[in-house]
């Protein structure tokens, strides 16, 4: 296909300029030019596809635009001008709009861009708008006001952001260290704010009395101890921004008069809840000197001139998917003393590689990048709960919110420690993602802009979920209660369908209807009554799925009923009879061409019919070997055996408990079966795959198994092995759900690493259960409930395994344990309560019941950017309460996993 000629401009309508700039950016990046397809107008993007819409210049994007293209190829949309785009009333939420596409540059995978025209229009899902064309003041409306859809701030949240006087005092309230300010405040808010000693704020109704203070005001303000080592001072009004050089002075402190003069003269231009700010300006850190070498004649270089030089830091901050600030990039740039301190960005560089060429030793560096993440953090976290409080009116819309911002710093030196201060914050319009830096680095655009990208993939994603209808089978009690609060957090409707009328569940849901299906041996009837209850009560209902492992037969029988999109339940059977999902791997020598052969994950697996069985089972599998049920969940049910012996021996304890209570059939023809016993670590995979295409899979490490029922004991994620290992993990449990037949899910996979490679123990076809999705929110920031409910809708989920940015490890006690620990420690409940409360670690319940000494009931997490702080907490929280002992070593129990 061609590049754009230009009879093909004129078929498309004129272009603008930034499109010609757009050609020369693409040419210097070594990317091709952009190809027209305005012949053919794009109808692939349909209601419920996500369309990301980025309205602005092409440079000050560009990154995430790219990157955008490699993770979500053909949904990432570049609009140069508001003809473009066009807003018609909302269907969804009337008194909003919508926001369609008419054409825009489309940018795809390996950095292709399309110039592209919709037939029909597609309506945007996220929108990002550069208000920087209006000038940075202006609330004049934009395309972004008013939209049904989320978007990236709004004129009126970037106000808020840089309005330096109400930054300092959110911030001074977290202990962020601010420079000393002296503030007069004409007609703020009448709205109580604790004082600070660093920040004296002076108010009043009218403007003679603020002139009527200044003089006294500011000759105590320059007696102040924080301002003894600075030489200037920096003279401000607040909405001029941290970055705007207009009206702003920077004075000796020694110059009373010019300071007075400089406030007055600002005094007689700002308007109600405006402030006038002084600020100490210290001096910057300078280079180290270099020891000189001996002197070598002519290869002596001559001494420069040394010029004072002014160092500035900006920090890059995005408001993750899951709502948690995460620092993504901290650069800086110097100049000499002489310029503006208000002056633009000059060229942008490391942070760390700047100090470490000046002479300052790698640990300072470090400690200072770890106060500059945990200052910029703070500073995002305090503007998100401000802004959260807001109305609709003063926010800028119902869904405008702040994602991204910019925190700048300036770094001073006392006793030979670096000191920053947080100067103020920018927002996204200001272009906080150096495009040149980042190009120049094309490999770390992932860990760069990987987090805001995700961000915007997630917000369309609740764009498209909000008002939808979803039926779940099954509660599974208090362990699935993160589900309905994630429905309801995004505003899902929820029709849960339980046999627990008095489950916590059904309080927390849209719509429950109580019904028995707990004998799955009559599944086909089942699902043909459940879709006759959604019928009859008139429900449209979007999607349907299932959390409980047990329901997963019955979910696909009642998708069949209800035309709606699942795995088939021929699949999910596959899957879920332990010994058919290994047989039926066995026979497939031949996969996928570029891939292992399927068989080779698969283990000798035998059913076992009953008593007179089990001999030719137990030749053919060999000791030591493990018996189970068929449909045995979470760990239960299944032995290590080492002989004939046992083997009777627990052969005739399960079918002796199954005959007590026939429900521990789980409503199945739940017989046993005889698998060979497999050596390695155990890991599980958590996988997502939407239509054959793997999107996300999450390893994790399990320690050493309560032998001789394997209840698991410990579990760390992400996984401690080497990309290699992970990736043949994730292949193995990817190609073992795909040959089974498990195309659209979420999967829950136990493997084992043995020596000749990954080996597969049993697919769950469900989410992962307990503490799993809570896990790789943490860690990933991912939200792996979300994407259960997208695809159960037929939405493409756009995710991808983020890098993990903290771990989460845990330890499972097992009923007895757990009962001693409450015996000997009175205050077990307290002391749990409280360490929960102060984050010190989670606590969830595996399981409901304490019928049986040896299975795990209860399970302590943590989580931390650093591994030895997890284990850390762990190992103190299970002392204090009693929880470890000689039976249940919780320090041999971790350590495999350190």
């Amino acid at each position: 296909m061609m590049g754009v000629t230009e009879a093909g401009a004129a078929a498309f309508g004129s272009l603008p300029q930034d499109y010609t700039s757009l050609q020369q950016i693409l040419l210097e990046l070594g990317l091709p030019k952009t190809r027209g397809r305005t012949a053919t107008p794009r109808k692939d993007l349909g209601p419920s596809d996500m369309v990301i819409c980025v309205k602005s210049t092409p440079d000050k994007y560009l990154p995430i635009l790219l990157e955008g293209g490699r993770r979500c190829p053909g949904h990432m949309l570049l609009c140069l001008s508001s003809s473009w785009l066009s807003k018609s009333p909302s269907q969804k939420q009337p008194g909003l709009f919508s926001l369609h596409v008419l054409q825009a540059i489309t940018f795809e995978a390996g950095g292709y861009t399309y110039l592209d025209t919709f037939n029909p229009p597609c309506q945007v899902t996220y929108f990002l708008e550069d208000s920087t064309v209006l000038g940075v003041s202006a609330l004049a409306p934009l395309l972004g006001a008013d939209l049904d859809c989320p978007t990236c701030g709004s004129p009126e949240l970037s106000s808020l952001t840089e309005d330096v006087l109400l930054t300092r005092r959110l911030l001074a309230q977290r202990g962020v260290r601010i420079p000393p300010t002296l503030a007069f405040s004409f007609r703020p808010l009448p709205q109580p704010w604790p004082q600070h000693p660093h920040l004296t704020i002076i108010s009043a109704q009218e403007k003679e009395v603020l002139q009527e203070a200044m003089q006294e005001a500011i000759e105590a303000f320059l007696l102040l101890p924080g301002l003894q080592t600075c030489e200037k001072v920096l003279i401000q009004s607040s909405s001029s921004g941290c970055n705007s050089q207009e009206s702003v002075k920077v004075l000796e402190k020694n110059n009373k008069e010019g300071i007075l003069k400089a406030a007055l003269t600002l005094l007689s231009g700002i308007g109600e809840r405006e402030s006038i700010l002084l600020t100490a300006h210290y001096s910057s850190v300078q280079p180290i000197r270099a020891q000189k070498l001996g002197d070598m004649g002519p290869f002596n270089a001559p001494d420069a001139v040394r010029r004072k030089l002014s160092l500035r830091i900006r920090a890059t901050v995005c408001l993750a998917a899951d709502g948690q600030p995460q620092v993504t990039q901290v650069l800086c740039w110097v100049e000499r003393t002489e310029a503006h301190p208000r002056s633009s960005p000059t060229v942008l560089q490391s942070l760390e590689g700047t100090l470490q060429s000046w002479g300052f030793k790698q640990q300072d560096i470090l400690s200072l990048q770890q106060l500059l993440k945990q200052w910029a953090e703070s500073a995002m976290q305090v503007i998100s709960d401000h802004q959260s409080e807001l109305s609709d009116n003063e926010r800028g819309g119902a869904h405008a919110q702040t994602d991204l911002i910019g925190v700048e710093f300036s770094l001073t030196e006392v006793n030979g420690g670096l000191h920053p201060h947080l100067l103020g914050l920018t927002a996204h319009c200001c272009g906080v993602h150096s495009t040149a830096f980042n190009l120049l680095d094309p490999n770390g655009l992932d860990r760069i802009v990987g987090p805001i990208l995700q961000t915007m993939c997630h917000r369309s994603h609740c764009s498209l979920m909000a008002g939808k209808t979803l039926l779940i089978i099954g509660d599974g009690g208090s362990k699935k209660n993160k589900v309905w609060l994630t429905a309801k957090k995004y505003n899902i409707k929820v029709v849960l369908i339980s046999c627990h009328p008095d489950s916590q569940a059904c309080k927390l849901v849209w719509k429950f209807f109580p019904y028995d299906y707990r004998d799955h041996l009559q599944d086909k009837t089942h699902a043909a009554n459940i879709a006759q209850i959604v019928q009859e009560q008139g429900l449209k209902v979007n999607g349907c799925l299932t959390f409980v492992c047990n329901c997963s037969v019955l979910l696909s029988l009642v998708c069949e009923e209800l035309s709606l999109f699942s795995d088939s339940p021929k699949a999910i059977t596959t899957a879920k009879q332990k010994s058919q999902t290994h047989q039926h791997l066995d026979t497939l020598h031949q996969g996928l061409q570029h891939l292992p052969e399927p068989s080779l994950y698969a283990t000798v697996c035998i059913h076992v019919d009953g008593m007179e069985n089990l001999p030719q089972a137990m030749k053919q599998v060999g000791f030591p070997c493990v018996m189970k049920l068929e449909y045995s969940a979470g760990g239960r049910s299944l032995k290590l055996i080492q002989n004939v012996e046992e083997s009777l021996e627990f052969l005739q304890c399960l079918i002796d408990r199954m005959s007590v209570n026939p429900y521990r059939k789980r409503g199945f023809i739940n017989e046993p079966l005889l698998m060979e016993y497999l050596g390695g670590q155990k890991h599980v995979i958590d996988l997502v795959v939407y239509r054959k295409k793997l999107l996300a899979a999450f390893v994790s490490d399990c320690g050493p198994s309560c032998s001789p029922y394997f209840q698991n004991t410990s579990h760390i994620m992400p996984s401690n092995l080497s990309t290699e290992k992970e990736t043949l993990l994730a292949t193995a449990a990817y190609q073992s759900c795909l040959h089974c037949g498990l195309e659209n899910g979420v999967y829950n996979v136990d493997m084992k690493m043995t020596e000749q490679g990954p080996k597969l123990i049993e697919i769950n076809p469900r989410t992962g259960g307990n503490y799993l999705p809570a896990w790789i929110q943490d860690v990933y920031g991912f939200d792996i409930i979300m994407a259960a409910f997208l695809i159960s809708c037929d939405i493409q989920p756009h995710v991808w395994t983020p890098e993990a940015r903290g771990f989460c490890a845990g330890i499972s006690s097992p009923v007895f344990q757990y009962l001693r620990a409450q015996e000997n420690t009175p205050s077990f409940e307290e002391t749990l309560k409280s360490l929960s409360k102060k984050g010190f670690i989670n606590s969830c319940k595996v399981t409901e019941t304490l019928e049986t000494a040896s299975t795990a009931y209860l399970n302590l997490s943590s989580f931390s950017t650093k591994k030895e702080e997890v284990f850390h907490r762990l190992m103190v929280a299970s002392q204090m309460l009693g929880l470890d002992s000689e039976e249940y070593p919780v320090k041999y129990l971790l350590s495999p996993l350190m």
